[in-house]
């Protein structure tokens, strides 16, 4: 009988892990229409002290359980041309996955474009090969396009 309750349990406790891992591996490969709906995303616009349009920066926060880093390598790409942009990325360990950050200059040959565009995506990717490759919202790049405006 005794035997018969551990085998109980052992499947019980393997059924929980095969659940906890396909969690797992199916947060780390969400499939989603958009940049902001995947990860946290902030853009800023930085101004001379005339109001003249320097530049901008990209920031961009994903959470993750696989501990694969970030590629300091990212792709803007606006309507149907592309920037290769080089970027700096931090990884942080949490409680139980990781937080993984990247910040990227946008050149300021881009942003005209940028205030025109009607498609903006961003291209970045982990070490482990996994590659994000998203449109932003239309409103998200409405915000982006009033702030270069300003």
């Amino acid at each position: 009988m005794l035997h018969k309750i551990f085998i109980a349990f052992g499947i019980i406790f393997i059924l929980i892990g095969l659940s906890g891992v396909a969690y797992v591996w199916h947060y780390d490969h969400r499939q989603v229409a958009t940049l902001e709906e995947y990860a946290t995303t902030d853009f800023q616009v930085s101004r001379d002290g005339k109001g003249h349009l320097e530049g901008a920066v990209f920031n961009l926060w994903d959470y993750r359980y696989d501990r694969a880093k970030l590629v300091p390598q990212a792709t803007l790409y606006v309507d149907d041309e592309s920037f290769e942009l080089p970027a700096a990325t931090k990884q942080t360990a949490m409680q139980f996955n990781y937080e993984n950050k990247l910040f990227v200059n946008i050149p300021k040959e881009s942003l005209k474009n940028l205030q025109s565009a009607k498609e903006v995506r961003f291209k970045f990717s982990y070490e482990d090969g996994h590659e994000i490759d998203l449109p932003l919202s239309q409103n998200e790049l409405m915000n982006w396009q009033k702030k270069l405006r300003w």
